[in-house]
């Protein structure tokens, strides 16, 4: 999916358009975010994909210091 594809999605509906959480780490490795982004605490991988794709909420979504 490309960032485009992944940013229109994601604001289409409140549910993120029906992306998964494989869907986002797809994102991640192919956007050259993460080798493995499976192996990566999952909120700080979504925030980054949001981040990269210029989501709107993304921020909404920025790990805080005590996940990890």
């Amino acid at each position: 999916m490309t960032i485009q594809q992944f940013k229109a999605r994601w604001e289409s509906d409140g549910s993120g358009g029906g992306i998964t959480y494989e869907d986002i780490a797809k994102c991640a490795k192919s956007w050259g975010l993460y080798d493995r982004p499976m192996r990566i605490n999952i909120r700080l991988v979504t925030y980054m994909v949001l981040k990269r794709a210029g989501c709107a909420d993304a921020e909404y979504y920025k790990p805080s210091v005590d996940d990890d």
